[in-house]
């Protein structure tokens, strides 16, 4: 009987106990928000998705940038204004889980703007630093 009461105590608690966060939902929130604050102008915003380290690494046209003040830096320079960021579209095609730490994904970008819609492929790495997903990683093309 003490087994059957612990056994359906233990069903319940499962039951009412919040749920964790899957890890590939919060990526992909991440990247949701990374894509809201862009739309919204806020670059400062969208970079808070990226590591805040020196070794944080981006690779575009053929050439390897490290740190994100120099990443923070250089997205100021190119978007200088809401004309010049447009409006971003990021298409997820896949997140694959490396680990309970990190993920690898792969998605396409367009971004939409009235002279042009330069658009590409990304692959990100992620990393959980501090409890929290950063892209430590951005390779874009």
């Amino acid at each position: 009987m003490k087994k059957l009461i612990f056994g359906l105590l233990s069903v319940l608690l499962l039951a009412i106990a919040p749920a964790k966060a899957v890890p590939t939902d919060e990526i992909t929130e991440l990247i949701n928000r990374q894509q809201q604050a862009w739309n919204q102008g806020n670059i400062d915003a969208y970079m808070l998705g990226y590591w805040h380290d020196p070794k944080l690494r981006f690779v575009s046209k053929g050439e390897f940038k490290y740190g994100w003040d120099k990443m923070l830096a250089a997205y100021k320079r190119s978007y200088p204004d809401r004309a010049a960021m447009g409006q971003l579209k990021l298409e997820l095609k896949d997140v694959q889980m490396l680990s309970n730490y990190s993920a690898l994904v792969a998605g396409r970008w367009v971004l939409l703007r009235q002279k042009d819609s330069p658009s590409g492929v990304f692959t990100l790495l992620l990393e959980k630093k501090d409890d929290h997903w950063v892209i430590t990683h951005d390779h874009s093309s």
